[in-house]
């Protein structure tokens, strides 16, 4: 009898665990990317796939649902079931830049839960082939007002952060320059080499090796400071453009009513997952500063990006009227 009472209250307790904490994962675990394979964001995913599995205890998959500046991706995460096994990874300012410009018609990431970011870097840097008619950034403009209608810039969707970078450095020079959106910095980047645009936004991660290999030049960095794999390209700053751009960071996403229990568990294997010597070392290759922040720093990046940088991208990018 006393083994039967034993035993009926360690299936109780059994039954006050949280719903799924016991076998999650049950399944494997999806990171959507919400870009094209190749890109910063894609290489990011892929290097922390095999160190979150490890840290969760399953399988982790990565999938790239690129497209409609990412709402085909965030609508794919926000129509998933909250059980943890639908993920999203992207930077929650490049998403929230997409709104901001118009580009989508609602705060998606409202919808969303917040489980943590996994470092960051400078949110992008201008770049051109080693053979363009320009090797730095004062060059380049003098090129550009000796051939009026010739420029192009490559960069990811129009509207967004990276859009804006080229806007705000055309305008401060003087110059015209077209934008050409790409589906991410691979595809970009291939147009670069290729020669059928003349420079392009793309962040450090994409850029570097590109100057690594000597195919390309690294004209200005995006962000507050320069950096150490490229201690001798300038900030905005230092060019005399008054554009002040923050850091940028790669932030995991679930859907909307998520247990607590199971966002709790998912965020403690991405701070591990991070801290994993096969992140780090993929990290330094992809010029990314492995860091994990947590959800509440991150609901704080959300609102300062709300109260100020999102109106400025809303003033410079005004939604077209709905017919």
């Amino acid at each position: 009898m006393r083994f039967k009472l034993a035993w009926i209250g360690l299936m109780v307790l059994g039954l006050a665990q949280p719903a799924g904490a016991q076998t999650y994962p049950s399944k494997p675990v999806r990171i959507i990317v919400p870009f094209a394979a190749g890109g910063a964001n894609d290489l990011s995913a892929r290097a922390i796939q095999t160190p979150l599995a490890k840290a969760l205890g399953g399988t982790v998959i990565v999938e790239n649902i690129a497209g409609a500046s990412t709402k085909i991706a965030t609508d794919t995460l926000i129509k998933a079931e909250p059980d943890g096994h639908t993920l999203l990874l992207a930077g929650h300012l490049a998403l929230m830049g997409y709104y901001y410009s118009g580009a989508v018609d609602e705060m998606f990431w409202h919808k969303m839960t917040i489980l943590g970011e996994t470092g960051n870097f400078p949110w992008g840097m201008l770049e051109a082939r080693a053979d363009a008619p320009f090797k730095i950034w004062r060059e380049l403009v003098e090129y550009a007002k000796k051939n009026p209608g010739k420029l192009n810039a490559g960069g990811p969707a129009p509207g967004g952060m990276m859009n804006m970078i080229v806007l705000e450095t055309a305008k401060s020079a003087g110059i015209d320059v077209t934008y050409i959106p790409f589906k991410g910095g691979g595809p970009s980047g291939q147009a670069l080499l290729g020669g059928h645009i003349e420079y392009r936004v793309a962040q450090p991660s994409e850029v570097y090796p590109n100057v690594k290999a000597g195919k390309t030049r690294a004209l200005a960095v995006a962000g507050p400071h320069r950096m150490d794999e490229m201690p001798d390209v300038p900030t905005l700053r230092e060019l005399g453009i008054a554009f002040d751009v923050p850091v940028f960071g790669f932030d995991f996403w679930g859907p909307a009513n998520m247990p607590p229990a199971l966002v709790d568990r998912i965020s403690k294997a991405i701070e591990q997952a991070v801290k994993d010597p096969a992140f780090v070392e993929a990290s330094r290759a992809l010029v990314y500063k492995p860091e994990f922040t947590g959800p509440d720093k991150l609901k704080e990046s959300i609102r300062n990006f709300e109260t100020n940088l999102g109106p400025k991208m809303l003033a410079a990018f005004p939604p077209e009227p709905k017919k």
